[in-house]
């Protein structure tokens, strides 16, 4: 029976969409997929969610490595955290599995800069019984060790769980160890999918 529902925050519970937000900027679609390569995709800004490196170097670093779109990168430092959003129907899903008894447990790869602006503005993080973010264990998905230190700190038993992310090479792991997962897609039904594995909600 499943008593710990264990959720990705970026495009799972926060909206997390730089083609969108770097549309505000420019509206050179090449540009775009450029940066997000460069930038969002880079090994530095793995750093970042390992937390490893603060948030100004990365910065001085992108600047020093593609000083042709320093503007842009500029722009992007100073209010991408920005684009972090609630996606509010899986917040009122959140919300109703409290209310029905489940544990609530985050499990995300967070920029430490990012992570202290969300939890501090959305409400909804105080729902959450605990949660590993990947800066302050300087582990990342889909590392192995990330999904044994949010078992071992919370005594959970795998198959009691389910894990819910947006990206399916982040979820062999957890299915590794047991635990029921979830793909969360633009299109999913995240109630519905919860309801497949015979959870009230």
């Amino acid at each position: 029976m499943i008593k710990n529902i264990i959720f990705d925050l970026g495009n799972v519970l926060l909206s997390f969409r730089p083609e969108n937000f770097l549309s505000r900027y420019t509206n050179d679609s090449e540009l775009i997929k450029k940066f997000i390569s460069n930038v969002i995709r880079s090994r530095i800004w793995l750093k970042l969610d390992r937390g490893i490196i603060p948030m100004q170097k990365a910065r001085d670093e992108f600047l020093l490595r593609f000083p042709e779109n320093s503007n842009l990168i500029n722009l992007f430092f100073e209010h991408w955290i920005e684009m972090l959003t609630p996606i509010e129907k899986n917040i009122e899903v959140l919300r109703d599995l409290k209310k029905n008894g489940y544990q609530l447990y985050i499990l995300s790869n967070f920029i430490e800069e990012a992570f202290s602006y969300v939890s501090k503005k959305y409400e909804f993080f105080s729902l959450f019984d605990g949660g590993i973010i990947s800066y302050r264990v300087h582990i990342i998905k889909p590392e192995m060790e990330i999904f044994k230190e949010l078992i071992e700190k919370y005594n959970l038993d795998p198959e009691e769980c389910v894990f819910i992310d947006d990206i399916a090479t982040f979820l062999f792991k957890p299915r590794k160890l047991k635990m029921k997962t979830i793909q969360y897609l633009p299109n999913t039904d995240l109630r519905e999918e919860l309801r497949n594995l015979n959870i009230n909600i």
